[in-house]
């Protein structure tokens, strides 16, 4: 695979989001395929606003202002810093005096979008358009919702140069009721953004930017999420993934947050000798090499980031180890095969210039990129026999 593509990723999040009308999920998706060319445009690509909304007061709960240059000129549209948020938003921007008397049009996906068609474009032929991408949108979601949970080890590569194995990417966070060595979210950006949809959106930019940079190499890499949409998995199964894939690597991704607008860095931890580390010295290297990266990244679009280092999970508020860099939960044991692990920290998002540079500036997806694609070779070539 050359790497997940926006609307791939979209689907993967919109399939099961609990939605006030799933029965328009698919009309929905079909309309944001039409707006965005299939999430390639510029609008989507830069600012994750696959919908073509302008910016407008109301939206300020879920987007930030930006200035975009589009076909009829320049003007304000919304940015939104994740693609959960787009989601969120554009059901919001629905709310409007334009759009006023859509919830009357929702028993019928052929209604509502030949209300919100003509009310958007003033035509009846842009509710053609649309309904014309049903089938594909509706197709997608189905191949969403009966994808395999990806459990089985990978299979022996045939003809690449170079087979990497499985990495085990985990998105920090994630749902609305805590589980034991997971809670729903812990910090907030200064934007308003929280934590889980920012690790979400981080993990499939490193997917994408793993998977494109191992085909562009001649690799095989298999890489796998412990979640792909708002749910919380405890900590232990999410390490247990990495057993369950057979997995060389993990990589838990989260945020930091404090009070304090002021402290920022990266810093990335792995299981300490005193927590019953069986193999420390690789897990060190490991965490050595994640820290890099990160850092590397961060440095290219912030060069004053600050770099907070490597430390043993005694270190962190669970002080008596984090489940999800345990070894039993990992499935290493003294005698068999052992996955490294470690978790990052890769920024401070309460810090106003660390959000603006990654969360709601308008340079933000284009600097997570960059900064993932450091982390992404970085990965790779600590994966390399």
């Amino acid at each position: 695979m050359a790497g997940t593509s926006l609307l791939e990723r979209l689907v993967s999040i919109y399939y099961d989001d609990p939605i006030r009308f799933p029965g328009l999920r698919a009309v929905t998706l079909a309309q944001w395929m039409l707006e965005s060319g299939r999430g390639t445009s510029g609008l989507a690509t830069a600012h994750y606003n696959l919908a073509g909304m302008k910016w407008r007061s109301e939206m300020a709960p879920y987007a930030t202002k930006v200035l975009y240059l589009a076909h009829d000129g320049p003007d304000y549209y919304c940015k939104f810093a994740t693609l959960e948020n787009f989601i969120a938003g554009y059901w919001a921007f629905l709310n409007r005096s334009p759009y006023s008397g859509w919830e009357e049009h929702t028993d019928d996906p052929e209604d509502f979008i030949g209300f919100i068609g003509k009310t958007y474009s003033g035509s009846d032929a842009y509710a053609a358009k649309v309904l014309a991408l049903l089938p594909e949108a509706e197709a997608l979601l189905r191949a969403a919702a009966a994808a395999p949970a990806d459990d089985a080890p990978a299979p022996a590569a045939a003809d690449a140069a170079l087979d990497l194995g499985t990495l085990v990417i985990d998105p920090g966070h994630g749902g609305t009721q805590p589980l034991p060595g997971s809670s729903p979210n812990n910090a907030i950006s200064v934007s308003g953004v929280k934590e889980k949809k920012l690790t979400l959106d981080f993990a499939f930019s490193l997917k994408s930017a793993l998977e494109r940079q191992a085909h562009g190499a001649g690799e095989t890499l298999r890489v796998v999420l412990t979640r792909s949409s708002d749910v919380n998995v405890a900590g232990r199964d999410r390490a247990q993934r990495a057993f369950t894939t057979g997995a060389r690597a993990f990589l838990s991704l989260h945020f930091n947050g404090n009070a304090n607008p002021t402290p920022s860095g990266v810093e990335t931890y792995l299981r300490a000798q005193e927590n019953g580390n069986i193999n420390y010295a690789e897990d060190l290297a490991f965490a050595q090499a994640v820290q890099a990266g990160l850092l590397s990244g961060l440095r290219s679009v912030a060069p004053g980031t600050k770099d907070r280092g490597v430390k043993p999970d005694t270190q962190t508020q669970h002080s008596g180890g984090l489940a999800v860099l345990s070894d039993i939960n990992l499935g290493n044991t003294t005698s068999g095969r052992r996955c490294v692990a470690a978790l990052a920290e890769i920024e401070f998002i309460t810090n106003p210039a660390v959000d603006a540079r990654l969360v709601s500036g308008p340079d933000a997806l284009e600097n997570r990129t960059a900064v993932m694609e450091s982390l992404a070779t970085a990965l790779r070539r600590y994966l390399h026999p």
